[in-house]
């Protein structure tokens, strides 16, 4: 699929509000850690090779003639020859633009894991520990994207399965996942890391809200999709560009990571290097959050993200100013994640070095963001406690006196109990006047709020 064309008005910068984000990179005793990510001393990983076609397929080639004739007709019934099998497939959850997937593991479940490509390991809760009956087989050092470390334990030897995929992690994280937990308004029992995705080719279906997965010996694809090389280092590296209002057209190198919910983020270095952050650019200060707790960023927009041949506008984008953490790093230039993986059917073929962007009919609609200043935590049986954790400077949320640590009652006459954080923030996305009912104390408020679109 063509890409979007190049923007014919002068391009764009805007400074916006997004929420936490999820990394895990834990470095057991076996490794070295060294920026974001581990290497593992003698445990380099190499791709399998291409499957050849057999003689079989070969002689199901149509004529030149045919093709000529009856091109779509072609195209379909050669698709649906050459499709590969699936060995498991599995319906998701999609929340705050992260998949969390039905896992089954040591025999036992499910557990609700979140898919995360960008977690060098696989990590489990400490309750899912507990209810699983591990025992602690060492300790480790976590590092996430904010900017502490932590000291965690580590088990061995655990057993993952995906519907009948199924593979052993041999050191898994037990993670401390209860602030992030705030901020996701649902429990988090895990995380699938990296090794899923050596093991398996994945599928990520977000319209349909499937995970497919393949064996990689068996997996050719032959679909219209745009393939994109990737460079296998401490993360699943590929080659883009971004586009500004005041320069030229610049390269990076980005990671994708399907545990990420922003559309794009790009590293301290390079915002550094390039003084994105600098001049004349609107910016609202701000700060991510994940394991490891808060960074410190500037939120807004590029005005093109190019991969390849598709040109994604105006996607909201992180500017992180982090000094310390995985977003600090300068091995690579930035992430995509979860808010604009989900615009196509995602497949991420580690054994041959490639990932495969389906376009889905939401890929050229406009990237939503929130613009109150409000950012939002829940706590509470069920998370239906929905309370306000920070009040940006100069948004409109800090204009009409909302304070940290007001509770949500209602919002445009709903129950803020019923909505849930992600209905809540999902409401938020939208510009527009907004009637919030707050409780401060033994104090009871009635807010109007009145959102404006993006700054341009």
């Amino acid at each position: 699929m063509e890409g979007l064309p190049r923007l014919n008005s002068p391009p764009r910068v805007t400074i916006l509000h997004r929420p936490a984000d999820i990394a895990l990179n834990f470095c057991p005793s076996q490794c070295v850690d060294i920026d974001k990510g581990i290497y593992v001393r003698g445990g380099a990983w190499r791709p399998m090779n291409y499957v050849s076609l057999s003689l079989l397929g070969r002689f199901l080639v149509l004529t030149a003639a045919l093709i000529a004739n009856f091109p779509t007709l072609a195209t379909q019934e050669r698709t649906a020859a050459d499709a590969p099998t699936p060995i498991s497939k599995v319906s998701f959850t999609l929340l705050h633009n992260r998949v969390y997937v039905p896992v089954e593991v040591n025999g036992r479940g499910h557990f609700e894991m979140v898919l995360d490509n960008g977690a060098v390991a696989s990590g489990l809760s400490e309750e899912s520990v507990r209810s699983l009956g591990l025992q602690a087989k060492g300790k480790a050092q976590l590092t996430g994207n904010g900017e502490s470390r932590q000291k965690i334990s580590i088990t061995r030897n655990v057993t993952f399965r995906l519907g009948s995929a199924g593979f052993v992690e041999k050191s898994v994280a037990i993670v401390p996942f209860e602030e992030l937990e705030t901020h996701e308004g649902r429990t988090i029992a895990g995380v699938l890391g990296v090794n899923l995705f050596r093991r398996y080719v994945i599928a990520i279906d977000y319209r349909e809200r499937t995970l497919t997965l393949y064996e990689p010996q068996t997996f050719i694809y032959h679909g219209q999709g745009e393939v994109v090389p990737l460079h296998m280092a401490q993360a699943a590296l590929f080659r883009a560009s971004i586009e500004l209002a005041d320069s030229d057209s610049l390269e990076c190198h980005l990671a994708v990571d399907s545990g990420t919910y922003s559309a794009l983020r790009l590293y301290q270095p390079y915002v550094q290097k390039h003084h994105l952050t600098e001049g004349h650019r609107p910016s609202i200060d701000s700060f991510g959050f994940g394991l490891g707790g808060e960074f410190p960023e500037k939120l807004g927009r590029v005005a093109l993200l190019r991969i390849g041949s598709l040109g994604l506008k105006e996607p909201t984008t992180s500017f992180s100013v982090a000094k310390r953490g995985a977003t600090s790093t300068d091995a690579y230039d930035g992430t995509i994640g979860g808010a604009l993986l989900s615009r196509f059917r995602v497949i991420l073929d580690y054994p041959h070095q490639k990932m495969i962007l389906e376009p889905s009919a939401d890929f050229s609609a406009p990237f939503a963001a929130d613009t109150s200043g409000l950012i939002l935590g829940a706590s509470g049986p069920g998370y239906n406690v929905i309370y306000v954790l920070h009040v940006l400077a100069n948004t409109p949320a800090s204009e009409v006196g909302i304070r940290e640590g007001d509770t949500v009652v209602k919002v445009n006459g709903h129950e803020a109990s019923s909505l849930g954080l992600e209905s809540i923030r999902d409401i938020l996305l939208k510009t527009g006047a907004y009637y919030l009912q707050l409780r401060r104390g033994m104090q009871d408020l009635e807010i109007d709020m009145k959102t404006v679109a993006p700054l341009y």
